[in-house]
């Protein structure tokens, strides 16, 4: 019955954005850091599609890991864009490709998906997003400001790294420093509650 469901809103979803605008795109960058976490220790391609009609934007982003098949991520999103704030809904999936990845299966003891609700608005030059997972064993939040090319995020679950018997808490996990020219970008990471740091890279086509 899940399978059957999930199949229907796929498959609803690329036939309501089937007139709109449709763009495609990837990106390679020397490694992937999200949120100040490294994935994969590697450089990564990170191809996108993307389709928008209206105000809604439905797609689908993924990387992967240049030399390490655990790093893998498949994700698909949706968003709706307001006056004055954004809703997106972000499946995070981390395939195996080992014939036992169950995609239909959304628990969270045996399943390989991650659930966020996200919000993002602004505070006169600052933006803000927010960020929740509901499906997620550690019901991680994670809030981000930026101004210009900086910016400061926190979040507690899955974004810290306390030992198994540390009570989890919620630290400054990214401090950046962004810049760019032409389709080149570069991404100075700091990630105070891990005690390191990361020069990002990447071009996009």
């Amino acid at each position: 019955m899940k399978k059957s469901l999930i199949l229907a809103i796929i498959t609803t979803i690329i036939t309501t954005v089937g007139y709109g605008q449709t763009s495609i795109g990837i990106d390679i960058y020397n490694r992937y850091v999200w949120r100040g976490t490294d994935f994969g220790n590697a450089a990564a391609l990170q191809p996108y599609i993307e389709f928008k009609k209206g105000n809604l934007t439905f797609g689908a982003w993924s990387s992967w890991a240049v030399n390490s098949g655990n790093a893998n991520e498949n994700d698909i999103y949706m968003s709706a864009d307001f006056k004055s704030f954004s809703i997106t809904l972000t499946d995070y999936f981390f395939p195996l490709y080992s014939g036992e990845d169950k995609f239909f299966d959304y628990s969270e003891k045996s399943g390989s998906h991650f659930v966020e609700a996200s919000l993002g608005t602004s505070l006169g030059p600052v933006g803000i997003t927010a960020g929740y997972f509901f499906i997620d064993p550690d019901k991680s939040v994670y809030i981000e400001a930026n101004y210009g090319p900086f910016l400061i995020g926190a979040g507690n679950g899955m974004y810290t790294m306390e030992g198994e018997k540390v009570k989890d808490s919620f630290q400054v996990v990214n401090i950046g420093l962004t810049a760019s020219r032409d389709q080149f970008s570069a991404t100075y990471v700091i990630n105070p509650q891990q005690e390191t740091s990361f020069l990002v890279f990447g071009v996009t086509f």
